[in-house]
């Protein structure tokens, strides 16, 4: 079997995330999800405009339950994790660890980037060049065609 690099798969439906600087307020990222319902994620970047982290709607949906409903019933929610997201005010402070590995090269293997996002259980993640500058992002759709794609060929 052939080794596939992600730089031939990520553009194939074009981008489903939005970039956005790190110290935005967290009001406005969740204002971009809520009025843009097909965004997979935001990535959030630095002054130099270079990747930081990764905001998914799952992030926002731990945010929504603690703001709602104080995290109750919800037992995977760390003490210390509730605390983070009922303060948060900036969107690098919904970030949790640190995701700068997060994010894979048009050089990677599709494996790797596949591992991650089976790892951290993300479906879209950020393409990056090598000063960590984001030229696009991978989402599963792209790599479900690309299986069915190598599917048929074999």
């Amino acid at each position: 079997m052939r080794t596939i690099r992600v730089e031939e798969v990520y553009r194939i439906h074009g981008t489903a995330s939005v970039s956005v600087p790190e110290d935005v307020s967290l009001e406005y990222v969740i204002t971009r999800f809520a009025r843009e319902p097909g965004v997979r994620g935001i990535f959030l970047i630095d002054t130099n405009e270079r990747f930081v982290g990764l905001i998914t709607r799952n992030d926002l949906l731990k945010w929504a339950h603690i703001r709602l409903f104080g995290g109750k019933g919800r037992y995977e929610i760390t003490v210390s994790e509730i605390f983070r997201l009922a303060n948060a005010v900036k969107a690098k402070d919904l970030l949790r660890g640190n995701q700068r590995e997060l994010s894979v090269k048009e050089t990677d293997t599709l494996q790797t980037a596949l591992d991650k996002m089976l790892d951290y259980e993300e479906d879209a993640l950020p393409v990056v060049d090598g000063e960590r500058r984001i030229l696009g992002d991978l989402r599963i759709s792209e790599v479900l065609l690309k299986a069915i794609e190598v599917g048929r060929q074999t």
